[in-house]
């Protein structure tokens, strides 16, 4: 059958800047492939506009059609998909990916051009789909489906995940024009980068993320990791990577195994990867920067051990000021920190005491220390996270609220939410709100404000204005 493969497009609809390879795009196309189907890739980040998505799709004649997004981008992704019905009228639609894993039975509800829902992992869920979509027949027998028959929604028995992900085949970046991502090191600078995963899943419980569907960790081999790698920079010439995984870093021994594997083939590349404070051995970092890491991103969200305890990120701030400190004697070039402002337990104390904390952190590696805006992005409720059950609690999220019907946040003239994420329910608390929030930023923090968080600030009281004549 031919199969087309779509990567929803960005919430504005425009060109994505910063982007990369859809990796899971990629692992799905290459199953398919594997498995006789011809197969195509439509990735909207790099298209831009719905319409234009669609076209494309209807260009290729598919049979099925599959689509992922994420929840921020999930607007533009409905948009794509009814174009996409009328591009494609005999397709059968099919959507995965974290935000309809998630949202399943609400998606097919509201949207009528979807026909089923992959949960979870896709490879495996797809496969057994297509080999019954041409008489649309036994799909009762695939776990991991949600899928309508007629009026009904009905939910197949849960797929567990592969025990194995070293049975899949490489990536299938012959589909991808490589030429069309860019995203750079950590810093700005530097080569681009394309994003690979070594790992899948994550053991850890943090109550605002939504990035990954398994707590359970599963390892490539590391010949088979180093393999992608090497496959990209000798056949496309790509120059540095992205590790997009969760637990790099879990398992020392895999980590280990990876850069020993990078050495021993002699490979020369920049690559990136994600680290959190504990497991940080002093020994493995320095084999890391020998096989070309120069960066480190650390998910610290908060100074204030209170705060981390709140948001069950199971890691103190003396355990993250001790990894920062390894990393930095370790010569990592760029350490990049990540902030959340607002999370739960969130208090004017605790935000001073984080930035208290920020300049330790700074101070331990004022050279390598990399921070987007020392004032946190505001937390932002995800579906399937323990941030929505406590959101709604807090009131959050409206009476009746639908996660694939419209919605636009209450207050979008407030300065700290960005209009990526307008369209993102975001947490606050009773007791200290998002509007207090902003006003304790601008009265204590105003110099630690990006400019253009500066100008939104200047903005806001005519946003506000528009807003209430419903033109906002």
């Amino acid at each position: 059958m031919k199969i087309c493969l779509v990567n929803s497009p960005r919430f504005n609809c425009k060109p994505a800047g910063k982007s990369s390879v859809p990796y899971s795009l990629g692992c799905l196309a290459a199953v398919a492939r594997r498995a006789g189907h011809e197969v195509t890739v439509v990735d909207g980040m790099t298209i831009g506009p719905a319409g234009a998505v669609a076209r494309r799709v209807g260009e290729a004649g598919p049979d099925v059609v599959g689509v992922t997004t994420n929840t921020n981008d999930r607007f533009a992704t409905l948009r794509t998909i009814r174009l996409i019905r009328l591009a494609a009228p005999n397709a059968y639609v099919v959507v995965g990916g974290h935000h309809f894993s998630h949202t399943a039975a609400d998606a097919l509800t509201v949207v009528g051009e979807i026909d089923a829902v992959v949960v979870g992992e896709g490879e495996q869920t797809f496969l057994e789909l297509l080999e019954r979509v041409p008489g649309r027949q036994a799909l009762g027998e695939v776990r991991g489906l949600v899928w309508r028959d007629g009026e009904r929604i009905v939910r197949n028995e849960r797929r567990e995940v592969m025990p194995d992900i070293n049975d899949l085949p490489m990536p299938a970046w012959d589909l991808f024009d490589m030429r069309a991502y860019d995203l750079h090191m950590v810093g700005g600078g530097g080569e681009s980068l394309l994003g690979v995963m070594t790992t899948r899943g994550c053991p850890y419980n943090c109550v605002f993320c939504g990035s990954s569907l398994e707590r359970r960790v599963r390892f490539l081999a590391p010949a088979m990791a180093v393999d992608q790698m090497e496959v990209l920079h000798r056949d496309y010439g790509v120059t540095g990577f992205r590790v997009f995984d969760d637990s790099f870093l879990v398992r020392k021994s895999h980590a280990i195994a990876v850069c020993e594997e990078i050495l021993r083939r002699r490979l020369r590349f920049d690559w990136w990867a994600n680290a959190r404070a504990q497991r940080l051995d002093p020994d493995v970092l320095a084999l890391m920067r020998r096989a070309g890491c120069r960066a480190l991103s650390f998910g610290v969200e908060t100074g204030t051990d209170e705060v981390l305890a709140g948001a069950n990120k199971a890691v103190t701030c003396e355990e993250m000021l001790e990894a920062f400190a390894r990393a930095a004697e370790a010569g990592f070039e760029y350490l990049h920190v990540c902030l959340i402002l607002g999370l739960p337990g969130e208090t004017p104390d605790t935000i001073e005491r984080t930035q208290q904390f920020l300049a330790r952190l700074r101070s331990l590696a004022p050279d390598a220390f990399d921070c987007g805006s020392l004032i946190g992005q505001l937390p932002l409720i995800y579906p399937g996270t323990e941030l929505e059950r406590m959101g709604r609690e807090q009131g959050c999220l409206p009476e009746g609220f639908s996660w694939n019907s419209p919605y636009r946040v209450p207050r979008p003239y407030l300065p700290l939410i960005n209009r990526r994420y307008y369209s993102v329910p975001h947490y606050e608390s009773r007791s200290f709100p998002i509007e207090a929030i902003c006003r304790h930023v601008a009265a204590h923090h105003w110099d630690k404000l990006s400019p253009g968080r500066r100008r939104r600030y200047r903005l806001a009281p005519f946003k506000r204005i528009l807003w209430k004549l419903g033109v906002g």
